[in-house]
């Protein structure tokens, strides 16, 4: 529960600041925002050979409050220097944070759950449920809670969510530090992330799944901005992410090929949705798609993928994590950025149109190889 809590704490960091993404971007484009969005995946992926052996380096609990500690401070760069180079300063910490603890928790999750009797397999599924459900929360709850504070308080720069999550992230670090530690700390070098036998399907399903979440993150926002909906891409996110993470709790048991073979035709659908309704302003569209995309995206293609990859190397949690992770964000930086710099060579409803397609051609290969 602790650990998942730490999670979530640490995951608000990434989100809090997406309704004020446009505000951050003053005019400079969609693919300025795309590239400053996208600083948060480079990040990670740069130190995965350092992030991802560091849980058995050092400890799972320093880990996890290491990464509690720079989640903070990319809050608090927001809070007091806010723009655009500030927004890539602060998602190249939210990178570090979430690398720390995404590496960490799920290790140490299962560890705990070894500890209380259950098998391997049991217990890296469950480590895996508990980082997805724990960063799928976050990033949905995020959003939602800014909006509500932009509503009640309208001009308060920074938003006092900001502040708020400060305090979170101060009271979880003595919670964390009394957890006992499960993996001592052990001497040893870089090590690249690893990629289990087997997994190299349901891995890449993320290319695709946090592509289209990373867009809607956005070029989403920035399409409805132009159109006069300046809040409304920010809604559609937190929709989209809450409903991820209920379909999480749900769907809990699901063997994880059987959710990816569900989730990636439904993300073609919720991607479709979504498109359209950004490109054209429909929000009748656009909300309900968020809904499909996050159960897709969050609670089936992101759970799944997960699951599948630290069941095939219960010996090597942390890397098997952070080999997941980078590919995982290689598709949340990436993609979005193509498409944002598309956007602004050919307009959103050209760039948003080419994603669908390339989506599709994605899903339908990665289902051909998963079965």
């Amino acid at each position: 529960m602790w650990v998942g809590l730490a999670v979530f704490a640490a995951g608000l960091s990434t989100t809090l600041p997406l309704p004020l993404y446009v505000e951050y971007a003053g005019g400079g484009g969609t693919g300025g925002l795309a590239a400053a969005f996208a600083c948060y995946a480079a990040i990670l992926i740069l130190t995965a050979p350092l992030l991802g052996p560091l849980p058995d380096r050092i400890g799972r609990r320093p880990c996890m409050m290491l990464g509690l500690v720079l989640a903070g401070a990319s809050t608090l760069v927001l809070a007091v220097w806010p723009g655009v180079w500030p927004l890539a300063f602060a998602r190249g910490l939210q990178g570090l944070a979430m690398g720390c603890v995404t590496n960490a928790a799920g290790a140490w999750a299962a560890e705990l759950a070894e500890r209380r009797g259950a098998t391997a397999d049991a217990a890296s599924r469950q480590g895996a449920r508990i980082v997805a459900a724990g960063t799928a929360g976050s990033f949905g709850a995020g959003p939602l809670f800014t909006l509500l504070n932009l509503l009640a308080l309208p001009d308060g720069r920074p938003p006092a969510v900001f502040w708020l999550h400060l305090v979170l992230l101060a009271a979880m670090l003595p919670v964390i530090a009394r957890l006992p530690e499960t993996r001592a700390g052990q001497p040893g070098g870089l090590r690249m992330p690893l990629f289990p036998r087997g997994t190299l399907p349901s891995t890449l399903a993320m290319i695709p799944g946090w592509g289209v979440t990373g867009v809607v993150l956005t070029t989403v926002p920035a399409a409805l901005a132009g159109l006069g909906q300046p809040r409304a891409g920010a809604w559609a996110v937190a929709v989209m992410i809450l409903a991820g993470a209920a379909t999480q709790q749900w769907l809990k048991g699901l063997a994880p090929r059987r959710a990816l073979r569900l989730g990636l035709p439904l993300l073609c659908l919720g991607s479709a949705m979504v498109f359209m309704g950004a490109a054209r302003g429909w929000l009748w569209l656009l909300l309900p798609g968020g809904v499909v995309t996050g159960m897709a995206a969050y609670g089936l293609v992101y759970l799944g993928g997960l699951a599948a990859a630290t069941a095939a190397a219960p010996q090597d949690r942390p890397r098997a994590t952070a080999g997941f992770f980078v590919v995982a964000h290689a598709g949340f930086s990436l993609v979005p950025l193509a498409v944002g710099l598309a956007a602004d060579a050919v307009g959103s409803q050209v760039a948003l149109g080419g994603m669908w397609l390339a989506v599709l051609a994605a899903s339908a290969l990665l289902l051909a190889r998963l079965r």
